[in-house]
């Protein structure tokens, strides 16, 4: 079913790539030699076109189990809704489609990734080709296909597949907006949807409209359009995407706005812990984008910002884009612990600007000595990392250890099924349901990986809302009904959940190992005669 599904979908993403309205947009530019352009769009369709394939069968047939934000993300797709929690609603509407269509497996959670993180390459290539020519947009849809973040971000189903997307559809559409001309309202219409389609995937998707603003005010070619309603009609019709996002909130004491302000509040720390979390910082970005091609970044953000006054506005918007936020990022590394991925979508513009910028469409700035040779070895040595990142999940021997990156990703399949066992003994006169008491990781993939995919509940004893889960509440209507509860290993039952059954037995340990001495433990209980769901403290 799995490969038959994949095949289906790369088919129809070959369709997609090989059809030629996109390809129309470039008819009327770079039309010097017309024969080398097909060839740069044919390499970069086939490009694309395998890549699609090659991650659909890998996502189908390599065994690596959901990471617990993808099970997670999940049990949001089973109650849709307006809101949640800590991200807007785009991550669980795409899982629930893919999963009503696909059933609820890890692949169909994961193809909606799959195809984004994929295809998205695409708006790569026609942004670069758009600037520098299509030559530019194959080595800008490569370069970032050879790091691992894309790779990962191209199979995790999380907040920054549909993101990513949206954001470098937004970076190409609003660049065809702003250069006029008679399709001017066709594109000012498709980067409002791309942009408020962001909105609705990650937060993050608001910065766009203020870098937006700042190009405008430093590029003097755009600067009358500031002056015009176009760009102010653009933002306020985005932001109306999140008008459902905001009344949910409205309904639930504003708990997203709380949850992302948490984010940039932290206590204080040393010079020494803010140094070393800077450093993880920068070792994530280099590791996320390999240190050939983000050294390559890096160094033309920095020319670019030495000579800004005297390049053209096509490398003004891109720097606005990348170098302008992520100096933002790298101040906010220093004062508190960044995130490798928040940054994520400040590097698409910039590696657009590295293609421009090796093959010398740049001026006003040092030109690239090694030219397309520089691009070359930034793929090369991308390409091996990439492949190293596809080949740990199997193991070789890193299993769980302190540098196996995939050690979120091991165990929860069989922890799913020796729970199992527990769970089907459970009297179902009055229905039966999961309580865990270890936070959402391992509700959630419990609620994946048990065959029977029940509902799952999270006791919280904090007074604070931790996660959706705490917004859910817990089982209403269910009186007599019998419960599993999870705690850690060597853990009871706290007080006040036990005093919500009638009765409250061991029901065995989970030693689930994942390698190098590590484990996915907890102590299972039975609880007999519901009553009703203790307020928490």
């Amino acid at each position: 079913m799995a490969v038959s599904e994949a095949l289906r979908f790369v088919n129809e993403g070959n369709t997609l790539l090989m059809s030629t309205p996109l390809a129309e947009h470039f008819d009327a530019a770079n039309a010097d030699n017309p024969l080398t352009d097909r060839c740069w769009l044919r390499r970069t369709r086939w490009l694309i076109g395998c890549l699609l394939l090659f991650r659909l069968v890998y996502a189908a047939y390599v065994p690596l189990d959901l990471v617990p934000d993808e099970a997670y993300y999940w049990d949001w797709s089973r109650q849709l809704d307006w809101g949640y929690y800590s991200k807007p609603p785009m991550v669980a509407w795409l899982i629930g489609l893919s999963t009503s269509i696909l059933g609820s497996t890890a692949f169909a959670v994961r193809l909606p990734a799959v195809l984004l993180g994929t295809l998205g390459l695409f708006w790569m290539y026609l942004l670069a080709a758009r600037l520098y020519g299509r030559q530019a947009g194959f080595w800008a849809a490569l370069l970032t296909a050879a790091t691992p973040g894309n790779a990962a971000l191209a199979l995790l189903m999380t907040i920054d597949a549909p993101f990513l997307f949206c954001w470098c559809g937004a970076l190409y559409c609003f660049w065809r907006f702003l250069e006029g001309g008679r399709s001017g309202l066709l594109w000012l219409a498709a980067a409002t949807l791309v942009s408020g389609l962001g909105l609705l995937s990650k937060q993050t998707m608001i910065a766009f409209l203020p870098l937006a603003l700042i190009f405008l005010g430093v590029s003097p070619a755009d600067r009358g359009r500031l002056r015009t309603p176009g760009g102010w009609i653009w933002i306020a019709a985005s932001l109306l995407f999140l008008t459902p996002v905001l009344l949910w909130n409205m309904q639930h004491d504003w708990i997203t706005a709380q949850h992302t302000s948490g984010h940039f509040s932290g206590a204080a720390v040393g010079i020494v812990k803010r140094l070393s979390r800077f450093g993880e910082f920068l070792a994530g970005q280099f590791g996320g984008g390999t240190p050939v091609t983000m050294a390559l970044y890096a160094a033309v953000l920095v020319l670019t910002a030495r000579g800004f006054r005297h390049i053209d506005r096509r490398a003004r918007y891109l720097f606005c884009f990348s170098g302008l936020p992520m100096a933002g990022v790298l101040g906010l590394a220093v004062v508190q612990r960044v995130q490798p991925n928040w940054p994520a979508g400040f590097v698409p513009a910039g590696l657009v600007l590295v293609c421009g910028w090796a093959l010398g469409h740049i001026a006003g700035i040092r030109p690239l000595k090694a030219g397309t040779l520089g691009l070359r070895r930034a793929v090369v040595v991308g390409a091996a990392c990439v492949l190293v990142t596809y080949l740990l999940p199997f193991g070789f021997g890193l299993q769980g250890s302190r540098i196996d990156p995939a050690a979120r990703l091991r165990g929860w399949y069989q922890l799913g099924q020796t729970v199992d066992a527990a769970w089907r003994e459970l009297p179902q006169t009055h229905g039966a349901f999961l309580v865990a008491t270890t936070g959402r990781a391992a509700a959630s993939e419990l609620a994946f990986y048990l065959p029977a995919q029940p509902r799952v509940f999270v006791w919280n004893a904090t007074g604070q809302v931790l996660s959706q889960y705490d917004v859910w509440g817990g089982p209403q209507g269910m009186s007599g009904a019998a419960g599993l509860i999870v705690t850690a290993a060597g853990d009871r039952p706290p007080a006040a959940l036990a005093a919500a059954f009638e009765a409250i037995e061991p029901s065995g340990e989970v030693n689930v190992p994942i390698g190098n001495g590590r484990s996915h433990q907890y102590q299972l209980w039975r609880g007999i005669g519901f009553v009703s769901w203790p307020s928490s403290p």
